[in-house]
């Protein structure tokens, strides 16, 4: 993904200090969402924002300005298939850590 260079300044939303840092987080974030979004599209798995992702994109028209994660959720089968096709395709890219891999994330 591409961003515009002002896209990283620091910046106020609803009176509350947004750090250059936390931009880059959500860009991260945004990246990694693109690539759920697109191997759920490919393979017709359903997925869908969920508790503050789906707040702020509904109240604050994106992130929810002292927020720094996303929340996905999908049916579990769909859930399983992503991420096989994940650790199958993306593995030189993304690293799943789950219960799968460590203990202290469990399923």
């Amino acid at each position: 993904m591409e961003f515009p260079q002002n896209y990283f300044c620091a910046e106020v939303r609803d009176d509350f200090e947004i750090p250059a840092m936390m931009k880059r987080a959500w860009a991260a974030e945004l990246e990694v969402l693109s690539v759920i979004a697109d191997v759920c599209e490919r393979h017709h798995l359903q997925y869908f924002a969920d508790y503050g992702t789906l707040l702020g994109a509904v109240r604050h028209k994106g992130f929810i300005p002292w927020d720094d994660d996303i929340d996905v959720a999908m049916p579990r089968a769909d859930f399983e298939k992503a991420m096989a096709i994940i650790e199958e395709k993306y593995s030189d890219k993304y690293y799943i850590l789950n219960g799968a891999h460590d203990s202290r994330y469990p399923l």
